[in-house]
């Protein structure tokens, strides 16, 4: 009886060491099915945000395209000695004043965060520079262009109330042509009119000081793209190129 009573005992403790043994098994499987969708999971809203900052570096490049055309424009007439002798459609320069009503959305950090997913890899550091990216540097810029573009509409609006040219009579059939001499004088006088004068050196400063600030977020953009884009290339080495963002023709200078 003992000896059976003995046996029985060594084999219900092998059988639990089995059970034992077969569940931590079954956790570490279940374990590494998780971790293997966690990061599945974690490089399609890589994939995600990858096209989207492209998308953000698109907005920064019409952005700068159409700052740099008004601050030329705004520099060559600056340079002009006598105002009588440029021709109307130059004098309209001075009145142009570029598009700065762009935004920075967060549509695929937004879901990350519904999701509640923390990391997007393995990759920790990364993980924290996209949090700086879209908590930091996203939310600044918006707020930045936001605070540019509230001001340039004050100035247009402010501009609409003193001006009393109509550069569109010409387009009316019912309204008298357009005296060009008549106008080119009316121009002048708004032009050299101490508020306009203050209105289109704030507009000339904004525009400069708009463009480093898109050109300073371009480059916090591609500096984590091509992060995110090397942290794909150790799962995917076949994953395509990223564009081709060349730095130096967005020189301040060119």
């Amino acid at each position: 009886m003992e000896n059976k009573t003995g046996k029985y005992f060594k084999y219900a403790i092998g059988e639990i060491i089995l059970v034992v043994i077969g569940i931590l098994i079954a956790l570490q499987i279940n374990n590494w099915n998780e971790k293997r969708i966690q990061h599945n999971q974690g490089e399609v809203l890589l994939l995600e945000l990858t096209e989207e900052i492209i998308e953000d570096i698109n907005t920064c490049n019409w952005a700068i395209k159409n700052l740099k055309v008004s601050i030329k424009e705004q520099e060559a007439i600056f340079k002009v000695k006598n105002l009588r002798t440029v021709d109307l459609d130059s004098l309209y320069f001075f009145f142009s004043e570029a598009n700065v009503d762009i935004k920075i959305d967060a549509n695929t950090k937004i879901k990350i965060n519904n999701l509640g997913i923390t990391s997007l890899s393995t990759n920790e550091e990364l993980n924290n520079e996209i949090n700086e990216y879209f908590d930091g540097s996203v939310m600044k810029f918006n707020r930045r262009i936001e605070y540019d573009w509230s001001n340039q509409r004050q100035r247009w609006k402010d501009l609409n109330e003193i001006n009393t040219v109509n550069f569109n009579s010409d387009l009316i059939q019912g309204f008298d042509k357009m005296d060009i001499e008549e106008t080119k004088s009316t121009i002048i006088g708004l032009i050299n009119s101490p508020f306009f004068k203050r209105s289109i050196l704030n507009a000339y400063y904004a525009n400069k000081s708009t463009l480093e600030t898109v050109l300073y977020f371009k480059e916090k953009s591609i500096s984590l793209l091509e992060k995110i884009h090397k942290e794909l290339l150790k799962s995917n080495p076949k994953l395509k190129p990223l564009p081709d963002f060349d730095i130096e023709q967005d020189s301040i200078k060119n």
